[in-house]
């Protein structure tokens, strides 16, 4: 019996328990490896997330808005639930500033949310608009835009800055000829 290996004796219970392991343990690695599978659930908030982005950057162009923040989710049915599908949502909070005017920007946003989801024609969405940020109001001096309120002061700088040299233009040309009196030959 020189140079064979002893056999290595196998009982049935054992060979199963043995392939039960190694099939337990190949299932787990490929399903640690396997990459995550969004649900219908997930798409449905990814392409929530999407529309409600994209309606904000549309808010965000209006007259006098800020900025927009838009959160909608669709009307979304489960084929295997029982209850009836819930309704589709919107709200959105938008920022103005003072002399933006508020009636125009809510027509705007609910025709906005009401073409993103047509099943919220039935609802008012709920639209939140706030004036937070001052637009000064501006004026032309010159080649220059500044606020209505410096003006006046900034125009009466400016002649002084002009008086001035003007001023030291003609102090300069008194000097000059003075200058020009005491070096001529006599």
């Amino acid at each position: 019996m020189r140079g064979k290996l002893p056999q290595a004796s196998c009982t049935p219970r054992s060979c199963a328990i043995a392939a039960a392991i190694s099939a337990a343990l190949a299932i787990s690695a490929s399903a640690g490896c396997a990459p995550a599978i969004d649900g219908p659930i997930e798409r449905q908030r990814a392409v929530d997330r999407d529309d409600g982005d994209r309606l904000a950057i549309q808010l965000a162009q209006l007259p006098g808005v800020v900025t927009a923040t838009v959160v909608l989710h669709h009307a979304m049915r489960d084929p295997l639930a029982v209850t009836p599908a819930a309704a589709a949502t919107f709200s959105a909070v938008i920022t103005t500033d003072d002399q933006a005017d508020p009636a125009a920007i809510r027509g705007a946003t609910a025709r906005l949310a009401r073409a993103a989801l047509p099943e919220l024609a039935a609802t008012a969405p709920a639209i939140e608009i706030n004036a937070s940020v001052h637009r000064p109001s501006v004026a032309k001096l010159g080649p220059f835009w500044v606020e209505q309120a410096s003006r006046t002061p900034l125009r009466a700088a400016l002649a002084l800055g002009c008086v001035m040299i003007a001023g030291l233009a003609g102090a300069l040309a008194l000097r000059a000829r003075r200058h020009r009196r005491g070096n001529t030959p006599q």
